[in-house]
């Protein structure tokens, strides 16, 4: 993937999944460095990014039907298990 270090790194070493990471973007908690290195590792990883363009067009669609109002996490989780349950039958 890419040669820095990756700053989502967990405690005690414990490297984080793709779906992970893309969770922290989505929610709006990474910092600049896990921007940075996500966008990168998503320019090399087709899942993440299949993953990516799905969420922030669930994350508009609802922002839009919710008046600009954020749509809450339950929601939204609700939303994507209902997508993926629909994509995998």
């Amino acid at each position: 993937m890419s040669l820095q270090p990756n700053p989502f790194m967990q405690p005690g070493g414990l490297k984080p999944t793709c779906i992970q990471m893309l969770q922290i973007i989505l929610d709006g908690e990474a910092t600049a460095d896990q921007r940075a290195y996500f966008k990168d590792h998503m320019d090399k990883c087709m899942p993440c990014f299949k993953g990516y363009e799905v969420d922030m067009k669930i994350k508009e669609m609802l922002r839009i039907k919710c008046c600009g109002d954020d749509a809450s996490r339950n929601l939204v989780e609700e939303l994507k298990t209902q997508i993926k349950q629909q994509i995998i039958s």
